[in-house]
């Protein structure tokens, strides 16, 4: 099982899914490019769309997992999961996109005032002296949050390559109806229904069901935003534990 974080998160930022499935799978957890401890992006990167770089880098660890794995992603990181598995489906077994964030068709690829906001972001984080203060911080702004998703996220938030947050240029090129219609392995999405703070929107669900690939279902979980295995993390395990159930057995 392939963990891909989002954006200004890290391969830290998955104690509670690790806990509930480590006992069943081998999980490995990563930090993608420009996140947490692994390299920062190079000039030539951020000129080349960092997105897609992101999807490379996940085939390269597929690639090398020697079997075809679960990949789990949330966000970015659920876009990057989507992508790679549409261009290499033979390495994934099946994928959970908790509420992905591809490009949409009137999206900009590159987007500066998105990269101010990015950045505007993570100052919260950067500007804790210690990680008690970064503690109290978050957890003022997070109190739905489980409290050990607290830290290891705001340190995330401070380790993020801010040339490439302000760079503006953050996901892979591909948009979501393309993806929806090629993906090719079962695929669950699971999205909250706070629609304010969701990347899977009604325009997009409606989108989604008008491809009506078959090999694509969504779920929406009361009660959640963007961050719903954080927010409502019962109602996710859930969900996500019966459609392995479904297409994995066991």
């Amino acid at each position: 099982m392939l963990f891909l974080h989002g954006l200004t998160d890290s391969g830290s930022g998955w104690p509670g899914a690790e806990r509930h499935w480590g006992s069943t799978y081998s999980i490995v957890t990563i930090d993608q490019r420009g996140h947490g401890g692994s390299p920062r992006f190079t000039k030539e990167q951020l000129e080349a769309h960092p997105g897609e770089v992101m999807v490379d880098d996940a085939i390269d660890i597929l690639d090398q997992l020697g079997a075809p794995a679960v990949v789990v992603g949330h966000s970015l990181g659920g876009a990057v999961a989507l992508a790679a598995a549409v261009r290499r489906p033979e390495l994934v077994r099946v994928l959970v996109l908790e509420d992905p964030a591809p490009l949409g068709p009137d999206d900009l690829q590159r987007d500066p005032s998105r990269g101010d906001a990015f950045l505007s972001g993570v100052q919260e984080s950067l500007s804790a002296r210690d990680d008690a203060e970064l503690f109290r911080i978050r957890r003022q702004s997070r109190a739905d949050w489980p409290e050990d998703e607290l830290l290891v996220t705001g340190r995330a938030e401070r380790q993020t390559d801010l040339a490439y947050l302000a760079h503006g240029d953050i996901k892979p090129t591909s948009r979501w109806p393309e993806l929806f219609e090629k993906v090719a392995v079962p695929t669950l999405v699971v999205s909250g229904d706070a629609m304010a703070e969701v990347c899977i929107t009604d325009d997009v669900q409606r989108g989604i069901a008008e491809i009506a690939n078959p090999h694509v279902e969504l779920v929406r979980v009361p009660g959640a935003g963007h961050c719903i295995r954080r927010e409502q993390p019962d109602a996710y395990y859930d969900a996500v534990d019966a459609f392995l159930v479904r297409h994995l057995g066991g």
